[in-house]
């Protein structure tokens, strides 16, 4: 009897194994790090850029969108360099706490003729005080799908510069 009991034992622990710890040689998915968005994360320093990509359309124009998480007690000033034919330079300024980039939020990150086109990635490197700089290569999407277009390069229009009307007024006399 001590055979059959301890054939069966063996046979239910070998079913259970097979079956309850068929993963455990398998790394979980679960554990490694991703990006949950359309972009993608970067952390220099102490400023953590969160889903950052670029907006492209006929323009010509990139635009660059990101959440920025300034954990200093200042100012940031963020260069950002999009490596392109011809290398185009933009600062952001990070402020303490939560930084939203992009045209929607009303702090638009515009570089002038990328000819980036939507589907490809853009070489950026980001870099800030003596902080040592990090290169990304950033998804580039299109402008003209309905959820970016609020992001859209071509629907940045600077502020016209104001000239003051100036009349030239008598010569004082003295």
């Amino acid at each position: 009897m001590n055979i059959r009991a301890f054939a069966s034992s063996t046979l239910a622990v070998t079913l259970l194994m097979g079956t309850a710890a068929c993963g455990i040689f398998v790394d979980s998915a679960t554990l490694k790090p991703y990006s949950a968005g359309d972009g993608l994360n970067v952390n220099v320093g102490a400023l953590q850029l969160r889903n950052v990509l670029v907006i492209t359309d006929d323009s010509g124009d990139a635009s660059l969108v990101a959440t920025i998480v300034n954990d200093t007690t200042a100012v940031q000033y963020l260069a950002v360099e999009f490596r392109t034919g011809t290398p185009v330079d933009l600062t952001v300024v990070a402020n303490e706490g939560l930084t939203k980039v992009g045209l929607a939020d009303r702090n638009p990150a515009i570089a002038r003729g990328t000819a980036l086109t939507a589907g490809q990635y853009v070489d950026v490197y980001f870099q800030y005080g003596e902080q040592d700089g990090v290169m990304m290569a950033i998804p580039v999407l299109d402008g003209s799908y309905e959820l970016y277009a609020p992001y859209a390069p071509s629907l940045f229009a600077p502020e016209p510069a104001i000239t003051p009307d100036v009349t030239p007024s008598a010569t004082p006399e003295g």
